[in-house]
């Protein structure tokens, strides 16, 4: 039996392994990247998701839904100006058309995870519905907010 020289199974093992580490998962034509959930503040049991979903196709598809063992409900949210005041809306369904992206980022578009468990856990898997694309399930990474904060402040 031939062996692969040492350097081949490293590259093809890295272009494997990579888009896992880069926080980028494929189902289909439905991109997911950069996917993170926000560490729940102690005392409350909900707490947000984001990342950014792209359809590679040419067809458009619907999330429909979200599910996650870490969360009892999902739901995707909005920020909306009503008089003057920010609130945060649900939405039924997020469209994603064919060619495009839809970010889930703070202060827009998001998941509202509810009824959070409470483990150490540092990711958790979180599941989309579709309308046409089937389902999508991707790893998330939970992060402090608190952590990148003071990150960010050391020189």
């Amino acid at each position: 039996m031939k062996r692969l020289p040492l350097f081949l199974i490293v590259v093809f093992s890295t272009c494997w392994a990579m888009p896992l580490i880069a926080g980028h998962h494929k189902k289909g034509t439905i991109d997911v990247d950069m996917p993170y959930v926000r560490t729940p503040v102690p005392g409350h049991s909900m707490t947000a998701a984001f990342l950014t979903v792209s359809n590679t196709g040419e067809q458009g598809c619907q999330l429909t839904g979200a599910s996650s063992s870490y969360a009892k409900k999902i739901e995707f949210h909005t920020h909306q100006h009503v008089d003057g005041m920010m609130k945060m809306r649900p939405v039924d369904v997020v469209e994603v058309a064919g060619g495009s992206s839809v970010a889930f980022k703070p202060g827009g578009l998001h998941l509202m995870l509810f009824g959070v468990n409470h483990d150490e856990t540092s990711s958790t898997e979180i599941t989309f519905t579709t309308d046409k694309c089937g389902e999508i399930k991707f790893s998330a990474p939970i992060k402090s907010i608190k952590s990148q904060h003071s990150k960010a402040m050391h020189h």
